[in-house]
């Protein structure tokens, strides 16, 4: 009998552990993100000749480490040069244009922040300049040699808050003062490494001036969540390339006074996107301009990039106007660039239930004007379908507007993917 109440409890206590550590299983750790891959530096870009090419406002790196001083040690220090490194350690040269007036920044941010890394700026001068370099008769005009701030996690760089041209290594300043730059010039900057094996780093040079910022979010349309795309960014007085950049996220641009931009994006299965806009429409206003990608899919929604109104005519019969006709010009372009897409046109207009038997039928005539004005533009009929809100979805607005205390819902006309020919 014991050993029967024994084994019942030993029975008893391993299903109650069983279940306690059921219940005190862990929750699945959310995914680490994925840390961003080292750029590869190209060949010889340790020696002047062979300099990496940086772009205002567009990081450069994270850098794989610097190993070594090239084939050329350019830099070394001698009575009358003093402001430049003893010499090359790891090092590598960068080569900046200078696309419009302001103040030059710069921001280097190493991935160790126990490493040393100094820098120096030279003003560009002609294709002699590397063998000015050599023989020290280039000056810098800024430098910062100090030793490496771990206050600030060993960034450095030229800042608009230091008034210190040049930094000598027995400073604690870990920036040097901006410099005034103009359009059209360029400049030639050497990052050093004074640590053997250490880590890469990053690179920002950002001109400081009077601008607009703008960022950009491409968006898909069909799942209303962010998503990625090749981003173009032309400066359309200049024909300047502010950015152009693959796979590009949520991105922060400059929009310069007096300046008209063109915004291009595009992702394989979508349509392409492209936008103008000015220095002038941006001030004051929402600074996001959310790109709402099309999937080239049955049931994506082609965009209508202003509101479309109705009138009638002198024999009744509805009509688009005229000055609605820009709000259909990106719908215009995906179907001409798109043969084999087919759409379907759906008319929604604001009811109130008094008569929806009637409002229907305005629906269905406001899809046909939209229709009409396609065919005008050259797409052909037959890839065009048509219809009004149905009396059950204009009975499910008028639910909708009384839970919304009445408020009348004013939908907007759609232009849908129907399917692929």
């Amino acid at each position: 009998m014991k050993k029967i109440i024994a084994l019942s409890l030993i029975l008893l206590l391993s299903f109650g552990l069983a279940a306690q550590s059921k219940s005190k299983k862990k929750k699945p750790k959310k995914p680490v993100p994925a840390a961003p891959v080292e750029v590869t530096l190209p060949d010889r870009c340790s020696d002047c000749f062979f300099p990496v090419t940086l772009q205002v406002d567009v990081p450069f790196g994270p850098t794989e480490p610097l190993r070594g001083s090239g084939y050329v040690n350019e830099i070394h220090r001698d009575a009358q040069t003093k402001n430049v490194f003893e010499s090359e350690h790891n090092s590598i040269w960068y080569f900046l244009t200078i696309p419009y007036d302001g103040k030059l920044l710069i921001d280097i941010t190493p991935k160790s922040f126990s490493d040393d890394y100094d820098f120096i700026v030279y003003k560009y001068t002609d294709k002699y300049f590397c063998n000015r370099v050599e023989r020290n008769r280039v000056k810098p005009i800024r430098s910062v040699q100090s030793v490496a701030n771990t206050t600030l996690k060993g960034k450095t760089g030229l800042s608009l808050k230091s008034t210190t041209a040049h930094i000598t290594k027995e400073s604690d300043e870990a920036y040097g003062k901006y410099l005034d730059v103009k359009a059209g010039e360029s400049y030639v900057i050497v990052v050093d490494n004074l640590n053997d094996g250490g880590l890469g780093h990053t690179i920002l040079c950002e001109v400081w001036t009077n601008y607009s910022p703008l960022i950009i979010n491409p968006i898909d349309s069909l799942l209303q969540q962010r998503t990625t795309a090749n981003l173009h960014v032309k400066e359309l007085e200049t024909e300047r390339v502010v950015i152009n950049k693959q796979n590009a996220g949520s991105t922060k641009i400059k929009l310069l006074p007096d300046k008209t931009y063109e915004i291009s994006l595009n992702k394989e299965g979508f349509f392409n996107y492209t936008r103008k806009i000015s220095h002038a429409q941006a001030i004051g206003k929402d600074t996001i301009l959310s790109a709402r990608l099309v999937q080239i899919k049955a049931g994506s929604p082609l965009p209508i990039n202003g509101d479309l109104y109705f009138d009638n005519n002198d024999n009744g019969e509805l009509f688009l106007m005229q000055e609605c006709f820009p709000a259909l010009q990106e719908v215009v372009q995906a179907l001409t660039q798109y043969p084999q897409i087919n759409v379907n046109i759906i008319g929604r207009i604001m009811t109130e239930g008094l008569n929806v038997k009637k409002d229907n039928e305005i629906t269905k005539a406001r899809a046909e004007a939209i229709k009409k004005y396609l065919v005008s533009q050259g797409i052909a009929e037959s890839r065009i379908t048509t219809r009004g809100s149905s009396i059950k979805e204009l009975e499910e607005q008028i639910k909708e507007q009384s839970k919304s205390r009445n408020k009348t819902l004013n939908p907007p006309c759609e232009i849908r993917i129907a399917n692929k020919k």
